[in-house]
Parts: C-alpha cells; sequence; structure tokens
C-alpha cells in the first residue's frame, strides 16, 4: 500500500472516529434534556396511588416510568436496579402489587431483566409536559400486565 493510501486511510478513519464520538456526544445530551423535562414536571412525592385500569406507560430516563392511570391521573415511578437502562428497550411493562387497584412504594415493576423495586412515585403534570414538547409523540405504549403478589419475591441483592 502506498503511503498515500495509507495517509488517506487514516484520515477516513480518524473522521468516522470524530462523526461516532459526536453522535454518542449528542446521544447523551439529548437523552439527560430529556431527563430534565421529566424532572421539571414531576410532584409531590406519594407513597400511594389509587387506580381502576391502567392505559400507558412509556420509558422516561433510564431509571425512570411515566404510568397514566384510569381519568388522565399521570406519575413518575423511579425504579431500583435491576430495570435501570432496560427501561427504554422494553416493550411490555409487568406490576408486581400487593394491593389490589393500588401502586405503593412496597411493589415491584417488572422488565426482562427481572423485577425491580418502585422507589419512589410522584405525580406529574402531563399537560405541561405535553405543551413544551409541542405537540411531538409522547411515546406512550398501552401493554401492561398486572400480577397480584400479596408478598412479593425479595429482590437480588448487589
Amino acid at each position: 500500500m502506498s503511503a498515500m493510501n495509507q495517509v488517506i486511510r487514516a484520515m477516513l478513519c480518524i473522521a468516522v472516529a470524530a462523526a461516532l464520538a459526536a453522535c454518542a456526544s449528542d446521544r447523551r445530551q439529548l437523552l439527560q434534556q430529556e431527563q430534565e423535562l421529566f424532572e421539571r414536571h414531576a410532584g409531590e412525592e406519594l407513597s400511594r396511588v389509587n387506580y381502576s385500569h391502567i392505559r400507558g406507560w412509556r420509558p422516561a430516563g433510564d431509571e425512570s416510568i411515566l404510568i397514566e392511570f384510569n381519568g388522565q391521573r399521570f406519575y413518575l415511578l423511579d425504579v431500583g436496579p435491576p430495570c435501570q437502562r432496560d427501561l427504554r428497550f422494553t416493550q411490555a411493562l409487568r406490576l408486581r402489587t400487593t394491593t389490589p387497584r393500588a401502586l405503593t412504594t412496597f411493589d415491584q415493576v417488572g422488565s426482562e431483566l427481572g423485577w425491580c423495586r418502585i422507589e419512589r412515585i410522584r405525580g406529574f403534570d402531563f399537560q405541561a409536559y405535553r405543551a413544551e414538547r409541542r405537540g411531538e409523540d409522547t411515546g406512550f405504549r398501552d401493554n401492561v400486565e398486572l400480577e397480584r403478589d400479596p408478598v412479593p419475591a425479595p429482590l437480588p441483592s448487589s
């Protein structure tokens, strides 16, 4: 291979590496902005939420989900390991509850990686969130599986 070809190949490799780094940086920045948006519209912390049915849900960052209950009531659920970072790719949400028609911080959320505890429940101002997003797709999913479990299985210790 000639010296000129080696220089051109090296320059192409540098350009590709720079482009990939820029994409990764942009993605991290977008994820951070999304997380800040959810935090801005999260309300007071609650220990229990009563509901009659679940209308939909969506990931809200790496450690949270936004869930819509009956009557357009929205709540932000913060979850612990091992669900963190898996929620963006989860297609069906599973909830394991200790009380019928109520969600508490003793309950669990299931993903492909297993069950994780709900660490915090906060009210969420969805109207303000949607207005700030200016009509963009809100990304809600409608597949939720409920399990009634009076004594949730212990979570794996880290």
